[in-house]
């Protein structure tokens, strides 16, 4: 009996695991719900802000965001139907990080300049803080092996 429930606990994280990187019948990657992994090496890129978003020498804030630095494009199918923010996407090589917790950034300062996996969901830019055309919200972030 005791087999029984690992052996249903190993078949919940198989199938967990089949959804973490889901790219369609064409090899692109989906946007959200749907849970993606993808490997990279995470760095830190500061752009001009506020007010205009053109020149920190200028006197535009400067604003710091990570990027995963993919090894080679990838695509992103076209989100639902009629969906203006999540286009399909083709030739990405960098994704913006997106860490809604200020103590990630704390927890995972470690792997800035790693080779990483991260998890989490995608999604296309829309506003100006946006600096990719797809951006990552990131569940997990690990050193890659």
């Amino acid at each position: 009996m005791k087999y029984l429930g690992a052996t249903a606990a190993l078949l919940m994280l198989l199938a967990w695991v089949g959804r973490a990187h889901p790219q369609s019948s064409n090899g692109c990657l989906s946007y959200e719900p749907t849970v993606v992994r993808i490997n990279g090496t995470v760095i830190e890129r500061t752009f001009p802000g506020p007010p205009n978003y053109e020149s920190i020498k200028d006197g535009d804030e400067p604003e710091t965001y990570w990027l995963l630095v993919l090894r080679g494009p990838v695509c992103v199918d076209q989100g639902d139907p009629g969906d203006l923010i999540n286009e399909g996407k083709k030739g990405i090589r960098r994704i913006q990080l997106v860490l809604h917790d200020e103590g990630a950034y704390d927890k995972y300062h470690r792997l800035l300049g790693k080779r990483v996996v991260a998890t989490g969901t995608l999604y296309g830019s829309h506003t100006a803080h946006h600096k990719t055309p797809v951006l990552l919200e990131v569940h997990t972030l690990a050193k890659a092996k």
